[in-house]
């Protein structure tokens, strides 16, 4: 395995600093040093630790590394082993710092901040008499207080030879016609990144029920374009209402 190290990428209001490599003691004062260098940098508030392609550190390291979530307002962690969530558990580090186990945890974790305004990132619903009458604007209005939160779910996208690729994803932004979903597992990013050509592969989307969005979705779409900012993903998919999940 790598040296320990990582990269920085934002999904909406927030960075993520994905941990990758095996860590020592030495390579995880450095890192912690340089995240922190970072964050105060560039004024980041809110933060994501994602340990998916880290490997495992003792209690010390990751004390060591924690101390980076002192400055910020608000800092999760993502894909922490069962172990380091128990150690964490724990010792307390609450308040701040949630421990999310998945992109459902890490949606309800940050509400609106993971949400994206871009307009570009939307589509126009082009059969819908009014904007109210769009499926977009129907799933935009089943949120928790009508706010503008990100959504967890779940994506099959069926590739041209017919098989099926299952990841889960956030979507950061709704409208009219369509979503954008980001996302933040690197892995799951690697294997639809890998699917050439992308654009006009349908795809289902499950919407789970969530804190942020209380019902449950199937809804029929179609990949429109591929969006890549360094490692970080993002999909634009178009509402295909005419199409049985």
């Amino acid at each position: 395995m790598n040296k320990f190290h990582y990269s920085t990428r934002e999904i909406g209001g927030v960075a993520v600093f994905d941990l990758k490599g095996a860590p020592t003691f030495e390579s995880v004062q450095e890192v912690a040093w340089k995240i922190q260098k970072s964050i105060r940098r560039h004024h980041f508030h809110q933060i994501i630790l994602n340990f998916k392609e880290a490997g495992p550190m003792d209690t010390i390291e990751l004390r060591r590394l924690l101390t980076v979530c002192i400055r910020p307002k608000h800092s999760a962690l993502y894909g922490a082993s069962p172990d380091m969530a128990h150690f964490l558990a724990e010792n307390c580090f609450s308040g701040k710092v949630d421990i999310c186990a998945d992109e459902k945890a890490v949606a309800e974790s940050f509400g609106p901040f993971l949400y994206d305004k871009d307009p570009e990132k939307g589509y126009a619903d082009k059969a819908a008499k009014t904007p109210k009458e769009s499926l977009g604007a129907q799933l935009d209005g089943r949120r928790s207080h009508r706010m503008h939160v990100a959504i967890p779910v779940e994506l099959r996208i069926t590739s041209a030879l017919n098989e099926i690729v299952m990841t889960k994803a956030i979507v950061t932004n709704i409208s009219q016609g369509g979503l954008f979903v980001e996302y933040l597992d690197l892995e799951s990013a690697k294997r639809i990144t890998a699917i050439e050509p992308i654009e006009n592969l349908p795809v289902e989307i499950h919407i789970f029920p969530s804190a942020n969005f209380p019902e449950e979705y199937h809804v029929a779409g179609r990949v429109r374009r591929k969006e890549i900012r360094r490692e970080q993903l993002g999909l634009g998919i178009e509402f295909e209402e005419n199409r049985q999940v």
